[in-house]
């Protein structure tokens, strides 16, 4: 067998429970899921003769598919898109063994829990805009001011205008993203909180929950929404892999 024949794509880690059985192709589109198992821990794997692979919605959606199985009957630390070992002895001696103490803390940090992602942003930047103003005094005053002699308003003024707008309109995303987060907080073991995406996002954020409430946590994003009357649009995807919790990569 040759070096590229005994390759292998990493998927994630698992306790080892016996046999996997997935009806879900691996990411090459040919063979099987299995696992590699070594003292209590195993590797989710699939045989794979390619050193790299591109990052492709195919490819995306190949990789997730068999994760997404995999979580569906136990918990997974998930790996990144690429994942390639050079074979069945380098998953137990570099990932396995080397990282075994980490990979069961990661396990037990992630046991019983997936993870929600939500996305909120502004509706309309206008009506936004609008509140900011009427909540700023200076920004108030020098537009009104702006307002009053339109042809003295020099190219310096515009700019102070622009500056003092963009801070007051972060100040109130930031605010308004505490304010979402802390009415969800008390249903979630942890938040990472991404950056904003968009000029309209106000928060991008990954929470970790237990399986048993997450009925709990989208019924409380449901009432968020109902109580904001359409300014703000929320997005909610999951139960997700602990993508955000974990950092898995290779060796």
């Amino acid at each position: 067998m040759t070096e590229d024949q005994a390759r292998v794509y990493l998927y994630g880690v698992i306790r080892d429970a016996g046999e996997l059985v997935l009806d879900v192709p691996p990411i090459s589109g040919d063979g099987a899921v299995y696992t590699i198992a070594h003292r209590g821990l195993a590797a989710v794997v699939s045989d794979d003769p390619l050193p790299r692979y591109e990052v492709s919605r195919k490819n995306v959606r190949s990789h997730q598919a068999v994760v997404d199985s995999v979580m569906r009957t136990c918990d997974i630390l998930p790996t990144r898109l690429g994942t390639v070992l050079a074979g069945p002895q380098s998953v137990v001696e570099d990932l396995l063994e080397k990282r075994w103490a980490e990979l069961g803390q990661l396990l037990e940090r992630i046991g019983g829990r997936v993870e929600l992602g939500l996305k909120v942003s502004w509706t309309d930047l206008q009506r936004v805009f609008r509140e900011a103003v009427a909540g700023d005094r200076d920004l108030r005053a020098l537009r009104d001011r702006m307002a009053r002699h339109p042809q003295a308003v020099t190219y310096e003024a515009r700019i102070d205008l622009g500056d003092r707008a963009a801070q007051v309109l972060a100040a109130k995303r930031a605010n308004e993203a505490d304010e979402l987060v802390a009415a969800l907080e008390p249903q979630v073991v942890s938040i990472r909180r991404n950056d904003p995406i968009s000029e309209l996002m106000v928060l991008n954020a990954a929470f970790l929950v237990e399986r048993g409430r997450t009925k709990m946590f989208e019924a409380m994003v449901q009432d968020l929404d109902d109580a904001n009357g359409g300014r703000l649009g929320f997005m909610l995807a999951g139960p997700l892999p602990p993508y955000n919790f974990v950092g898995l990569s290779g060796p």
